[in-house]
C-alpha cells in the first residue's frame, strides 16, 4: 500500500485518512486536493459508557503523493518507500480530554491537549500490511505509545472474480480505484506518563470525584478492530463507512473511570478530490 494511515486513537483517524491522503488514487498533477465531511458515532471517550454523534471534516493536501497536510493526520512525508516498505514521520495534535465532555468525569480535571511527533513503519506482505506506529507526546501528558498490527485493503471485484492478481490493493492493481473492503487488527501500548493522566486517578481527583485512587502503569492498552468499506463514486467523489471496536486491558480496564470497556466507532464521510 501507498496510502499512509494515521492509525492511533479512535477510527476517526483511520476513516478519514484513508480518503484523505495518498495512494487511493493516483493524480495526474503533482497536487491532490481532497474536501468533504460525513458523520460519526461513538464514545464520548476511552472507557465511557455513553454514546454521542459528532460531525466529521475532511480535508487534505497531498504532493506527489509524499507530502500532505490534512484534517486528520496533520503534516507529514513518506521519507522512505520501495513498494514493499514504507516509512512515513509526522507531526499533528492530540486534542486531550475535557471534563466536560462527560459526567462520568466530573471532578478529574481536563486531560491537556499537544502537538505530537509521529512515526510509522509497515510492510506489503501480499494481500497484508503489517505496521508499527510510535506516537510521542510533546507536552500535555508527555507520553509515549505504540501501535502495531495487521492492515488489509481487498477490492471487491477481486471477492467476485472479476479482478486478478493477489487482491491486494496495490498502487499498479487495476482494482485500485473500484470498491474496496478494508479491515484491520491492532493493539496499542501506552507508557506510565500517558496511562496516569488518561486512567490514573490521584489523591485531589479522588477528593473531588468520589472515585477511589488509582495507579495506571505502562502496558497494553487496547486491542482494536476495524471494518470499512470504500465506494468510488467516479473518478472525483468517494463515500466511505468504518465500524471500529476496541476493547480496553490491563489498567486501562481496571481503571474506575473505565464505565465500559468496549470503545466503539461508526463513521459514513463523502469526499470530492480534485
Amino acid at each position: 500500500m501507498n496510502y499512509m494511515v494515521c492509525r492511533k486513537g479512535v477510527a476517526a483517524g483511520l476513516l478519514m485518512a484513508i480518503v484523505a491522503l495518498p495512494g487511493i488514487a493516483s493524480a495526474a498533477d503533482d497536487w491532490e486536493f481532497v474536501i468533504g465531511g460525513g458523520l460519526g458515532y461513538g464514545s464520548k471517550y476511552e472507557g465511557s459508557d455513553e454514546m454521542e454523534a459528532m460531525f466529521l471534516p475532511v480535508a487534505g493536501i497531498t504532493w506527489k503523493d509524499t507530502v500532505y497536510l490534512s484534517t486528520e493526520d496533520g503534516l507529514g512525508a513518506v521519507v522512505y518507500d520501495d513498494n514493499n516498505f514504507t516509512v512515513n514521520v509526522s507531526f499533528n495534535y492530540d486534542w486531550g480530554r475535557d471534563e466536560s465532555d462527560s459526567s462520568d468525569l466530573n471532578g478529574l480535571g481536563d486531560v491537556d491537549g499537544a502537538a505530537t511527533a509521529n512515526l510509522s513503519l509497515e510492510y506489503d506482505i501480499g494481500p497484508v500490511t503489517p505496521f508499527i506506529e510510535l506516537t510521542r507526546h510533546l507536552g500535555g501528558t508527555n507520553g509515549l505509545e505504540a501501535s502495531f498490527g495487521v492492515d488489509t485493503m481487498i477490492p471487491l471485484s477481486a471477492l467476485t472474480g472479476q479482478g486478478s492478481g493477489s487482491g491486494a490493493m496495490g498502487s499498479d492493481d487495476e482494482g485500485a480505484n473500484g470498491p474496496a473492503f478494508l479491515a484491520g487488527l491492532s493493539s496499542t501500548w501506552s507508557d506510565d506518563k500517558y496511562m496516569k493522566n488518561y486512567f490514573g486517578v490521584n489523591s485531589t481527583q479522588s477528593a473531588r470525584s468520589g472515585l477511589q485512587q488509582y495507579t495506571a502503569k505502562s502496558g497494553l492498552k487496547s486491542v482494536t478492530a476495524e471494518l470499512g468499506f470504500l465506494y468510488p463514486v467516479n473518478e472525483n467523489w468517494e463515500v466511505m463507512t468504518m465500524i471500529e471496536y476496541s476493547r480496553l486491558i490491563g489498567d486501562a480496564a481496571d481503571s474506575p473511570i473505565s464505565k465500559d470497556d468496549g470503545v466503539v466507532f461508526g463513521g459514513l464521510t463523502v469526499s470530492y478530490k480534485f
